[in-house]
């Protein structure tokens, strides 16, 4: 009786031990994809940040995907209010 208690709790431990492998697979995974990096044609790396900007010669203020969308001759700003 005692040995069969013994393979099923160690079955269990096997078990669960693969449940949480597979559990951070997944979630190492979710976070590589919610961490996406662009790659312009310039050879820069940018990351994904919504990025506010303004025209200084217009006035208008628009919110780029990323720092590397930013027109040159644009102002990065905290927020476009």
């Amino acid at each position: 009786m005692q040995i069969n208690f013994r393979k099923k709790l160690i079955v269990s431990i096997v078990l669960l031990l693969l449940a949480l492998v597979f559990a951070g697979i997944i979630f190492l995974q979710q976070l590589r994809n919610s961490t996406k990096v662009s790659s312009p044609s310039n050879g820069r790396v940018c990351i994904q940040v919504i990025t506010p900007a303004r025209n200084p010669g217009t006035g208008e203020c628009k919110e780029f995907p990323t720092p590397c969308d930013v027109p040159k001759d644009w102002e990065k700003v905290n927020s476009c209010q």
